[in-house]
Order: C-alpha cells, then sequence, then structure tokens
C-alpha cells in the first residue's frame, strides 16, 4: 500500500501538480474519514446496546476499511513531507 501511495504522489508531481494542492487535498479527505469513523463508531454502540450484533459487526468492518484508507491519507502526507 505504501508503494502505490508514494507512486501516485509521483505520478501527480509528473503532471504538473502542486504539492501544496496535493497535502491540502489529502488533508480535507482525511478530515472526512475521521468523521466518519466516528459516525460509525456511534452506529456501532447503538447497534450493540440495541442488541443487534450481526449490524454492529458489519459496521466494524466498514471501520477497518476507513482505518485502512487513513493509514494510506497519512503514509501519503509523510511521503510528501519527506520530499520537501
Amino acid at each position: 500500500m505504501k508503494y502505490s501511495a508514494v507512486l501516485s504522489i509521483l505520478i501527480l508531481f509528473a503532471c504538473g501538480c502542486n504539492r501544496n494542492e496535493v497535502r491540502t487535498k489529502l488533508l480535507n479527505e482525511q478530515k472526512i474519514l475521521k468523521d466518519s469513523a466516528n459516525n460509525v463508531r456511534e452506529r456501532i454502540g447503538g447497534y450493540l446496546q440495541k442488541g443487534v450484533y450481526d449490524s454492529a459487526e458489519a459496521k466494524k468492518k466498514q471501520l477497518g476499511t476507513v482505518f485502512a484508507r487513513l493509514t494510506d491519507l497519512q503514509s501519503s502526507v509523510d511521503s510528501l513531507e519527506k520530499m520537501k
């Protein structure tokens, strides 16, 4: 995953994109995903209180996907910082 994130950044630079624009877009997406993760966590808690464990498990998988994307985004941001 880290390799693909770095490769994506290099391709963006090759196309003439500004580093600050890329960083801003990554940070905006990161903020949106963090908000989404918080919403999913709240839904999981609600399902567990109601005893709807199948739905809670499905939301946990969704939360795992969100965290994986957040990890990729952080790797991309870190790569941008190292390129300075």
